[in-house]
């Protein structure tokens, strides 16, 4: 069995979705960033750093959730990940794309909301990390123009993190603007049965207007 240290709605979500979407044994872990439940002495042990999310596999932890999705998604061969060559290829660059690149854009975003005392500074560089989070969003519309899903005709892990992060944006101070593509592949990934029962556990809302 496995076990998943997770936070409701953070991207530990993408992690529980696929879990269920492969039919896998598993419990939940409720590790509440803003309850403060990451700072543990159980969850610090598991990771130093109290982030989620973090999948417990007999006893041996794994951090990262990029890492986390591939372990899964090869050990149980998804086709949300394909098994070789330029198939493959395209779905770990819509999968980096959404963790490392957007999952830390809307990152920043946060951190500053948090940290900035001056409001006039802080507003300024809302206004900027809001707009670079806008430019991503514009750039996976464009690719979304030209095919099915962001790694090609067929859904893969990418398309369903992006989904996930994309429900973040209800917290910035200017609304995103999501592109006509954006929202078709948003609207059929969250109809998805696990998706849906993931949102039903985590008690999440799915805000974003698709």
């Amino acid at each position: 069995m496995y076990h998943l240290y997770y936070s409701a709605g953070s991207c530990s979500m993408a992690i529980h979705i696929v879990l269920r979407e492969m039919g896998l044994d598993f419990d939940l872990i409720d590790t509440s960033l803003s309850a403060g439940k990451n700072r543990s002495a159980e969850f610090l042990a598991l990771n130093p750093r109290g982030q989620v999310p973090v999948l417990v596999e007999d006893g041996q932890p794994i951090r990262e959730g990029g890492a986390i999705l591939v372990y899964l998604l090869d050990k149980h061969q998804s086709a949300l990940l394909p098994r070789e060559g330029f198939a493959r290829a395209q779905a770990l660059q819509a999968l980096m794309w959404g963790n490392a690149t957007m999952h830390p854009a809307y990152s920043r975003y946060f951190w500053l909301s948090r940290n900035v005392q001056d409001e006039a500074q802080r507003q300024a560089l809302l206004t900027a990390a809001a707009n670079n989070i806008q430019s991503l969003w514009d750039d996976a519309d464009q690719q979304l123009a030209k095919t099915a899903f962001l790694a090609g005709d067929t859904l893969t892990m990418g398309d369903i993190l992006m989904a996930v992060i994309a429900n973040w944006s209800t917290s910035l101070i200017q609304p995103i603007q999501f592109g006509e593509h954006v929202k078709r592949v948003i609207r059929q990934v969250i109809s998805r049965p696990a998706y849906q029962k993931a949102l039903s556990v985590e008690s999440v809302e799915y805000k974003v207007a698709a």
